[in-house]
């Protein structure tokens, strides 16, 4: 068994692949394998991959899909390949510090962890450094005891180490919906016995021009789909009516997310049903939403826009 396997999608993405693959091959615990999966790339990230796979053939292994399959296929392939105690994933056009899983496995081991997180710099296509996520710091403990880590924690995949125990087969990525990570994230944050988090900036997430927030289309809708599915899963925790206000903010805050982003929709049509429809699903499945204590924290400005659904197009529409 290996102390981590680490899965990588590919895709379209052979401008930054030997960066992602060099940061692997060299991390400065040796004890992992490199499982990739190349879903029918139209670029030239195959010859790359074989290259590598011939030079590092102890550490990395390439699977190859005849079709294109997406990525939360891809992810769920590579947990069923995996055979590391821990699992990490890192996007193809991203890369991470050499020593990220050495000090990640090793806190996780020391502590009994089930999940470990660690923060993000976020660099733009021209290798510059514009923002950072972090997550505030805690000491090492779960939901149910710390409600906020729902909150606090990232609703992503490539900044964490996962326990190969907490993924079995209800617990997946999804695969014929989009936000895969929010599909299963949350659940595996739950099924975590204990989370943990190193202090440090390890994860570089590069961010492309042609990034979602201006691509969106009509698959936004999806979110309110996986959101119901997400709620379904907490409903089954036996603490859940102590975490509820927790589960509502997360809800109010993933949904704004979206609406406000329809000012980059092309279709207005689309923009302005889907605010609808994301206002209807507050109002049924949370109707004293507006009441959020947690979510009243937030700036009075940017709530007084986001709960007015006339505000939140109007803004839309302007910006």
């Amino acid at each position: 068994m290996k102390k981590v396997s680490v899965i990588v999608p590919v895709y379209n993405t052979e401008k930054y692949l030997r960066k992602c693959l060099n940061s692997l091959v060299n991390q400065t615990l040796e004890d992992i394998e490199i499982i990739v999966i190349e879903d029918k790339s139209p670029d030239n990230s195959n010859e790359i991959l074989d290259e590598y796979e011939r030079k590092y053939k102890d550490k990395i292994k390439v699977f190859h899909n005849k079709t294109n399959k997406g990525i939360g296929y891809n992810r769920n392939f590579g947990v069923k390949k995996a055979t590391g105690e821990y699992i990490a994933f890192v996007d193809s056009d991203d890369w991470i510090d050499e020593t990220a899983y050495e000090k990640m496995y090793n806190k996780a081991v020391k502590e009994n962890l089930d999940l470990v997180c660690c923060d993000i710099r976020k660099i733009n296509d021209s290798k510059k450094i514009i923002g950072y996520e972090t997550i505030n710091y805690f000491k090492s403990s779960n939901v149910e005891y710390n409600p906020m880590l729902l909150l606090d924690i990232n609703l992503g995949p490539t900044n964490k180490l996962f326990s190969k125990k907490i993924f079995d087969k209800d617990t997946f990525f999804s695969e014929n919906l989009k936000y895969e990570d929010l599909f299963v994230l949350p659940k595996l944050i739950c099924k975590s016995e204990k989370i943990g988090k190193v202090d440090k900036i390890y994860y570089n997430y590069v961010i492309h021009n042609n990034s979602e927030t201006t691509t969106m289309n009509d698959k936004v809708f999806d979110v309110l789909k996986v959101l119901e599915k997400v709620n379904n899963d907490f409903e089954t925790l036996n603490y859940y009516s102590k975490i509820h206000p927790y589960i509502e903010c997360l809800n109010i805050r993933t949904i704004f997310r979206y609406t406000l982003q329809q000012r980059y929709q092309k279709d207005k049509k689309v923009a302005n049903d889907f605010i609808d429809k994301a206002f209807d699903y507050l109002n049924t499945e949370f109707p004293n939403w507006k009441k959020n204590k947690i979510w009243e924290k937030r700036s009075p400005i940017k709530r007084f826009i986001e709960k007015n659904k006339l505000l939140t197009k109007i803004y839309c529409y302007l910006f």
